[in-house]
């Protein structure tokens, strides 16, 4: 992390001489502060990952396109930090992973796709994405996830209805700064919630000595606040119209400081800071960062009042900590504040119609540009479905992802509201959620930067560590010296190469050999001696980290609008007829035909004998020949002859087939092998091309996903076209864009477009 070098310092000055006494010195000590801040976020620089789906719900046999967007968490810009991304698709009932997979991270970004198999059972799976920089050991939370429905058919899906809960389970109070002082206006803010997490709207009065001093209500989402002036002999609680209950307030300090937000615009934050009457002057600093970067520093001389303006010109959109210390430098305030709310990257669409014909062509224009309308360059991902397959109560997006959900430790209700230009109050109402969030939550806070510089401990890697060592230790010692280790990809004629360990036998694997053999496995084998022999162990056991570690890990997901209702899919039970016959004489071919997981290890499987042996006794595969070392009385099986089985009840007619005898396990095991897997490779989303022939072609066409494309580059006047052709669904079809402009600004858009079933001519 780089101190901005442009940090602002500020030098509110009571009295001329003094300022100009204390300039130096107040100087040396902010610079200190930043110092000391830096040291605090070094080597903490972190990836910060949002998915992108193709659409919400998916039919099992169906296609789940993404995009995995990897910023640097301080700058919000693409990262190069990293470059292998695990995905796993769990689902969210058993926990489970039922598909994994690597990627190559490609200037930060990453096109996916996982194929729904129809084994899946319906329910809701959460895909999940994990980097050598945003995953690690004794990690609080995860937030790189995305929700999505799986079903076997759309009909099962049970669309989202609201379950009223206005039961009131938790009240919570937060002072503005942290603390109420007495004899100082104080702003108070409060919180409802029911038993599940969700916000409950709310009314109550605040009685002081028993008597009502304010009446008070909750402004958006279960939140409110109010200014008042306590006193520390005084009693104080607030009691809810909707119960009989009493709500204390917090401690009432007798003496001490209070920090309050009294203005933000685009260009200052104005605050006042308050401290208890007969109290001494004291120099104070407030310190203004976001993401771990301090951009101002004011210093002041404080009597009983003052007011502090903050620039925020040089600094980006965000989540604000300002924290009040006093001359010893402690913390004893801090403040939550969103800054610049608007400054976003605005997407606009343009379709050349609002209606086609199933099978028409369509054309979408798209306009990227910053919140002074100036165009921006972007790299956006865009999907087009079919509206049913949307959860519209999905409530996260690329902008709250990285400016809400991944900034404040717990899961925030509905975080969409805050940034939907149509909600005339989502200013105040974002204030309020960061006053009743509380400061601790936020993951830049110091406190947490340094608990988690304490634990934070990585347990990814983009390379694969490999050692060459003794099949057997016995009396012979270990490896000495370098030793060379082949490697090669025979899907890949050209992919061969050869290792080099060091002194210890160990080699590295990089993010290289696993993009040569995307969509395919390579081979490793060790080039030494064949006595003693030696083997080689791999360390890559990445999922089986994940998985582990995710035992302890808490999903931070936003709440959603609505509640959606549980569903279950039941499978019709599985029925044999009673009067299926029973075989006294079985036809065996081996073993049930092995598939390898490439062609070369099945020509291996093939070249090696088969296992199979006949006892003294007639019996095939007797084990209690072999434990009781009768092995002079074994013989091959001969093709076609009969024999007994083991269990001695039942005839076996023998087929010899070879290659169905051995495992994968097996086969490695014999050529002295390692097998890895490569990155899995990019898929192509089918778009088919309607002309004049085409168009009538008998073939149907039920795509409910039109259009996929991940990599949309505006260009230097923020202006792409796409072009795309409608399926034979005719219904509303919806188009989700989100992305990210070049200087980190972030947006998302939906439109939609009717489709009419064409008459044929």
């Amino acid at each position: 992390m780089e101190i901005n070098k442009r940090l602002n310092y500020i030098l509110v000055c009571l009295y001329f001489v003094s300022c100009v006494l204390h300039s130096q010195v107040n100087r040396n000590v902010i610079d200190t502060m930043a110092d000391n801040f830096q040291k605090l976020t070094d080597n903490q620089s972190l990836d910060n990952i949002y998915l992108q789906t193709s659409k919400d719900i998916y039919e099992t046999e169906d296609d789940l396109w993404s995009k995995a967007y990897i910023l640097d968490a301080e700058h919000l810009i693409p990262s190069q930090k990293s470059k292998t991304l695990y995905v796993q698709l769990i689902n969210k009932e058993t926990q489970q992973a039922v598909w994994e997979e690597k990627y190559e991270i490609e200037n930060g970004f990453v096109d996916g796709h996982i194929y729904i198999q129809n084994s899946l059972k319906t329910g809701q799976y959460v895909l999940v994405a994990y980097s050598e920089h945003s995953y690690f050991e004794n990690q609080k939370a995860l937030y790189a996830l995305k929700k999505v429905h799986i079903v076997k058919n759309i009909k099962e899906y049970i669309k989202a209805t609201s379950i009223k809960n206005d039961t009131i389970s938790q009240f919570s109070l937060f002072p503005e700064g942290g603390y109420l002082v007495s004899g100082l206006e104080n702003k108070l803010a409060f919180k409802a919630i029911n038993n599940e997490g969700l916000p409950v709207e709310f009314s109550g009065t605040l009685y002081e000595n028993s008597l009502p001093i304010f009446n008070i209500k909750s402004a958006h989402a279960g939140m409110g606040s109010l200014n008042f002036t306590p006193k520390k002999a005084n009693t104080y609680y607030i009691k809810l119209s909707e119960s009989d209950k009493k709500y204390q307030l917090p401690k009432i300090k007798t003496t001490g400081k209070t920090l309050g937000l009294t203005e933000s615009t685009r260009d200052f934050l104005t605050f006042k800071i308050s401290q208890s009457k007969n109290q001494k002057p004291e120099t104070i600093y407030l310190r203004l960062q976001i993401r771990g970067v301090i951009y101002s520093i004011a210093s002041a001389k404080l009597n009983e009042e003052i007011i502090v303006k903050m620039p925020l010109e040089d600094v980006p959109q965000g989540i604000a900590e300002a924290t009040l210390f006093n001359s010893d430098l402690k913390p004893i305030a801090e403040r939550l504040v969103y800054v610049k709310q608007d400054q976003k990257l605005n997407i606009k669409t343009i379709l050349d119609k609002s209606e086609y014909e199933t099978r028409e062509k369509v054309t979408l224009k798209i306009i990227t540009t910053n919140e002074n309308g100036e165009p921006v360059m972007a790299h956006l991902g865009l999907s087009v479905y079919d509206k049913v397959y949307q959860n519209k109560f999905e409530p996260k997006n690329i902008l709250t992802h990285y400016q809400l959900s991944t900034q404040l430790y717990g899961n925030i209700y509905n975080p969409i509201y805050y940034f939907n230009e149509d909600n005339k109050n989502r200013y105040e109402a974002l204030n309020l959620l960061l006053l009743t969030q509380g400061w601790r939550r936020y993951v830049w806070n110091e406190d947490n930067l340094k608990e988690n510089k304490k634990l934070r401990k990585k347990i990814l890697s983009d390379t694969i560590i490999g050692k060459v060592r003794l099949a057997k230790i016995k009396k012979q010692p270990e490896i000495q010296g370098q030793q060379l280790v082949a490697y090669f990809a025979p899907e890949s004629p050209k992919e061969q190469d050869t290792f080099e360990t060091d002194s210890m036998g160990v080699f590295t694997i990089n993010y290289k050999h696993l993009k040569a053999t995307e969509k395919g496995y390579f081979y490793l084998k060790p080039l030494t001696p064949k006595k003693p022999k030696y083997v080689i162990d791999i360390t890559d056991t990445s999922f089986n980290i994940i998985d582990k570690n995710n035992e302890a890990v808490t999903t931070n997901y936003p709440f959603p609008k609505l509640i959606e209702e549980k569903f279950e899919y039941v499978r019709p039970p599985l029925i044999v007829s009673d009067d299926v016959n029973k075989l006294d004489e079985v036809v065996v071919s081996a073993k049930k035909k092995q598939v390898f997981r490439d062609k070369f290890l099945s020509s291996l499987a093939n070249s090696l004998p088969s296992p199979d042996y006949v006892c003294g006794y007639g019996l095939l595969n007797c084990v209690n020949c072999i434990s009781n070392n009768q092995r002079f009385k074994i013989r091959k099986p001969i093709d076609g002859e009969t024999y007994i089985a083991e269990d001695r009840r039942s005839k076996i007619i023998y087929r010899k087939n070879n290659n169905l005898n051995y495992t994968e396990e097996e086969v490695l095991e014999k050529f002295n092998l390692k097998i890895i897997k490569g990155y899995y490779g990019k898929r192509e989303f089918y778009q088919p091309i309607y002309n004049n022939e085409t168009i009538n072609d008998p073939f149907p066409d039920y795509r409910n996903t039109v259009f996929w494309k991940p990599d949309i580059i505006t260009n230097a006047k923020g202006v792409a076209r796409i072009e795309f052709y409608c399926s034979d669904i005719n219904t509303i079809f919806t188009g989700t864009i989100e992305g990210i402009g070049g200087t980190g600004l972030l947006g998302a858009e939906g439109f939609n477009f009717k489709v009419y079933k064409r008459e044929i001519k």
